[in-house]
């Protein structure tokens, strides 16, 4: 039996290193440098989690022979690049769809130029073994554990709102994502929203899954208003985010390889549990901002308002410039890239 600690504790820190890597690569045709150009070359600012992006753009090949630099930032989560972007240090960033409307509710200069929609989610939420919850009705009264801010946080209120209830039924216990296993495990709550991947880090525990509602789940990609008011970045941008579309297809068409390099090689999980995860997802794509995404967004956004969360005024369409969207749209069609 003690031969499989380890494994159980790898799990827990490949979540942490999926979720929270920091620091700082370059791929394509530029640097990793902060600064948006080099000399007469305009860079391109990118916010990775995961380095998922930078992954997707090498091994594609799509990230080759850019007329721009690409310097690749990794950040921990999605608020932790809002403040980035806050700062003027982005130009674009990738994050789930919730931490998109913090961004827009701090006023991060931001607007969401392309989202890649998943019919599968990622999250799930885990209770105790002894905590007598079966049920999303269940976890009313409970303490939960969930990053305020993140997708995690969004995927719980609404798994709340198909039972019936509100953030305001349960007790939310906010801790950093890197100590959510660690809260849970050590009891201090009752059930705790986790990423299914990695659920072996609980289930070990005699943690359950319990049944949740069927949700969508977007990854977006975000761009700092003053870069689209530079017609050069504004160029660049929707040049790199035709690369990233196609490049969004490539672990698809080549799982062996995808398998290999970002499960084994970066997250050090297990070759045969991770293709089985990996060949359960849909596969998905960038593509410029949708109908169905604003309306996902506006219903997130009226959960999290009426958990005091988000603020009265906050406006979904301020996520949305029609205008850029309409032009990316002509972009991919120019490009053969189906919308």
């Amino acid at each position: 039996m003690q031969h499989r600690r380890p494994r159980r504790r790898l799990f827990s820190l490949a979540a942490v290193a999926a979720l929270l890597a920091v620091g700082a690569a370059a791929c394509g045709g530029g640097g990793s440098s902060p600064d948006s150009s080099s000399g007469d070359r305009t860079t391109l600012r990118i916010g990775d989690q995961g380095k998922i992006l930078e992954l997707q753009l090498t091994l594609s090949g799509q990230g080759k022979g850019t007329p721009y630099g690409l310097g690749f930032n990794t950040f921990a989560d999605g608020p932790h690049m809002n403040a980035a972007f806050s700062a003027n240090r982005l130009d674009v960033g990738y994050m789930g769809d919730t931490p998109v409307l913090f961004a827009n509710a701090s006023a991060a200069g931001i607007t969401a130029v392309a989202v890649a929609k998943s019919t599968k989610n990622s999250q799930t939420i885990y209770a105790g073994k002894d905590s007598g919850i079966q049920t999303l009705a269940d976890l009313k009264g409970k303490k939960v554990a969930v990053t305020v801010g993140t997708s995690l946080h969004g995927y719980l209120l609404q798994q709340l709102d198909s039972a019936g209830l509100t953030e305001k039924d349960v007790t939310l216990v906010n801790v950093p994502a890197t100590s959510l296993v660690s809260t849970f495990t050590s009891g201090q709550v009752d059930a705790v929203v986790w990423v299914s991947q990695y659920g072996a880090a609980l289930t070990g525990t005699g943690a359950q899954e319990i049944k949740t509602a069927p949700l969508p789940q977007y990854s977006v990609v975000l761009a700092a208003k003053s870069a689209l008011k530079d017609p050069t970045k504004r160029a660049a941008i929707e040049d790199f985010l035709v690369r990233l579309s196609r490049a969004s297809t490539w672990p698809k068409a080549h799982p062996d390889a995808w398998v290999q390099t970002y499960y084994v090689q970066l997250l050090k999980q297990d070759p045969t549990t991770s293709r089985a995860f990996f060949d359960s997802l849909p596969a998905t794509q960038y593509a410029p901002v949708t109908d169905d995404f604003t309306q996902f967004q506006q219903k997130q956004a009226d959960l999290l308002i009426g958990a005091g969360q988000l603020p009265k005024t906050l406006k979904v369409s301020d996520e949305i410039d029609a205008a850029f969207n309409a032009e990316l749209t002509g972009k991919f069609a120019a490009a053969g890239l189906t919308t």
